[in-house]
């Protein structure tokens, strides 16, 4: 299954980027650029890492990288459904097929895969928190990106909307209070599979 997950996120990643190519709307730096693609390609590696065996890493790693994966889809779901769903910008550049794939089918499968093989080992909290270094390191060189082009890969992280910085600085701050708070349920849900309570 988990090849199959695989195989299907990366099959989304490509029809998104043709279904944008036909409508005149694909920019390669501009596509690889969008949270939602880097974590479903994240994800689908790590699918195929697990389907092969683990490929000689630790299942320490393993865990880790996997723990974490069930937080970047999670944001991407989450995220997606709440600030960007509904906009009409976002409903005229997105296949329907791929959509459903990148933005509900992988998060939610991610999260199932987490609690059908729950981590090995125990991942302390201190140690998960490490996980919101690639989300944050995202968002800083997003915005310094796009101070530089004027180009934002989505609107709640554009200054120049309505709302401005401040805006921009409540949504992040919202979002990174959350990702916090959910590292904790990731790790309480991993822990409760396997029998080892909330200690």
């Amino acid at each position: 299954m988990r090849w199959v997950m695989a195989c299907l996120g990366i099959g989304a990643v490509c029809l998104q980027a043709w279904h944008l190519t036909r409508i005149d709307r694909f920019v390669l730096d501009q596509y690889l650029s969008f949270f939602t693609i880097q974590s479903n390609l994240l994800a689908a590696f790590v699918l195929a890492v697990e389907a092969a065996g683990g490929l000689g890493l630790s299942s320490r790693r393993r865990d880790s990288l996997r723990g974490a994966l069930v937080l970047y889809l999670g944001i991407t779901g989450v995220v997606y459904a709440v600030l960007l769903a509904r906009l009409p910008m976002v409903k005229q550049i997105v296949h329907p097929w791929a959509d459903m794939v990148l933005h509900y089918g992988m998060p939610i499968w991610i999260l199932v895969d987490w609690l059908i093989s729950p981590p090995a080992s125990k991942i302390s909290f201190r140690r998960a928190l490490k996980w919101l270094i690639y989300p944050l390191t995202y968002l800083f060189l997003t915005l310094l990106r796009g101070a530089w082009t004027d180009w934002y890969p989505y609107p709640f992280l554009n200054p120049n909307s309505p709302g401005g910085w401040p805006s921009v600085a409540i949504v992040c701050t919202v979002i990174t209070l959350a990702a916090t708070l959910s590292i904790w349920g990731i790790l309480y849900m991993g822990r409760l599979r396997n029998g080892w309570g909330s200690a």
